[in-house]
């Protein structure tokens, strides 16, 4: 039902979104246009500081100011002209700035999820236990309805509670306390499981969000390939957000095992000491924004805890790649065999912080940077948003293997974007030095 107050909003969006609006017709694949969806500044392409900005005021003191995992909040598109940029995430936070968007300017607010009644009683039951949440990843539906999918940890009621050993991870739906709500709700309530089971574990199942393309609702989240021990990003088609549909999920994006893969997808820690984990590789955190018909991947490689976690970008002309082909990457030879293997095709990523040697590093400024998002202003700006390590306030982890930094102590970043995906033209058909240029680091 549209209220008066909800129909007084809609018109103005629409009064705005026409007076700003350039409507553009798409030619044909085979035409790659000088048309794009562009933001102004100059590209960064040399290896000069990238203008790096922190989304809080952290306190290194009090501990205040971290966050881990941001993700940023949908909304409806008629409320997204008069509402704050929100973001959800790990942290039991909920990151609120009031535009325009500058250094610093978002705040938190507490974000609680409890878990129903029947959920606890349904893992009790199996002799297993709910002992953590990740991923608290908010999403209003364009009919305006509030929904979280959040990540939640199980354990076998034996298990050790000191580490997360016979751990495994399970996705699920929460709604709000209070469904009658503009502004992002804080106090969530667990009500259903999505994916992965109470009662029997499973790899992967993490980082659930929900996204909407042609009316259709679907759930990204995070699934181990079957027969191996790669984790990449699938895409479940839904009926409502609380119902999978009938068909299987699309895998989107997952490690490459074409001529040997890429090394660069290792985690880094477990391929240089060998033993039974060493061709694990992760491809994760893949956050999708549509721009000028096409469909922009900001996924994260590696361990995040690790300085080989870092920020890609990969691009589709559908949602759901064509039968057996995936988003596509950006690659470039890699000649000198940085990543050890002289002249193989590697990854080019956005921002890196483990080869100084490789296009893009940035380890001087920030390690690991990952969780990357690329949102879109009211006003047609870009920004990348991340999270990552201070390289001054990185300390050494305490449970966690050698060479890695203590979780609690990343932070959210952002950096300005030149965008210049073209309008007409497809993925399938550019070059990777023409992909290389659409999404660049803008140095202002």
């Amino acid at each position: 039902m549209i209220t008066p107050h909800r129909l007084k909003l809609l018109r103005t969006a629409l009064k705005t979104a026409c007076r700003a609006s350039l409507l553009v017709l798409a030619a044909p694949c085979s035409f790659l246009s000088t048309v794009y969806a562009q933001s102004s500044g100059t590209q960064n392409l040399t290896a000069d500081p990238i203008p790096l900005h922190p989304m809080t005021q952290v306190d290194e003191k009090e501990h205040l100011g971290y966050f881990g995992d941001p993700y940023p909040v949908h909304v409806a598109p008629w409320t997204a002209p008069f509402l704050p940029q929100y973001f959800s995430g790990t942290t039991e936070e909920l990151m609120t700035c009031e535009r325009p968007i500058k250094p610093g300017c978002f705040e938190t607010s507490p974000v609680t999820v409890k878990i129903a009644d029947g959920l606890e009683a349904k893992a009790k039951d199996a002799n297993n236990e709910f002992f953590d949440k990740i991923n608290r990843n908010i999403y209003q539906t364009d009919d305006g309805h509030w929904n979280m999918a959040v990540t939640l940890y199980l354990r076998k009621t034996s298990a050790p509670k000191t580490s997360l050993v016979g751990s495994w991870t399970v996705i699920a739906h929460a709604h709000p306390e209070t469904e009658d709500t503009i502004t992002t709700p804080t106090s969530w309530i667990v009500d259903k499981i999505l994916i992965g089971s109470v009662e029997e574990p499973a790899k992967a199942n993490y980082d659930g969000k929900y996204f909407e393309d042609d009316r259709k609702l679907y759930l990204i989240y995070s699934k181990r390939e079957v027969g191996t021990v790669h984790d990449g990003i699938v895409a479940q088609a839904l009926t409502s957000p609380t119902d999978l549909d009938s068909t299987s999920p699309v895998w989107l994006l997952a490690p490459s095992t074409t001529d040997g893969g890429f090394n660069s997808e290792y985690f880094h820690i477990n391929w240089a000491e060998g033993g039974p984990n060493a061709d694990f590789k992760l491809i994760e955190t893949g956050n999708i924004t549509k721009i000028a018909g096409k469909y922009v991947m900001a996924y994260s490689t590696g361990d995040y805890q690790q300085l080989d976690y870092k920020t890609g970008i990969a691009y589709s002309d559908t949602l759901l790649p064509k039968e057996g082909e995936m988003y596509r990457r950006i690659l470039q030879p890699d000649t000198d065999g940085v990543w050890g293997k002289p002249g193989h095709p590697e990854v080019r990523y956005l921002l890196q912080s483990d080869k100084e040697a490789w296009p893009n590093y940035v380890g001087t400024q920030v390690f690991a940077p990952g969780v990357p998002s690329v949102v879109e202003e009211p006003n047609g700006e870009y920004f990348l948003y991340f999270d990552g390590f201070l390289p001054s306030n990185a300390p050494p982890a305490t449970s966690a293997p050698k060479t890695s930094f203590e979780a609690t102590y990343r932070r959210p970043f952002y950096v300005p974007l030149s965008v210049r995906v073209p309008f007409n033209g497809c993925v399938e058909a550019a070059t990777d030095e023409e992909l290389a240029s659409w999404i660049t680091v803008r140095n202002k």
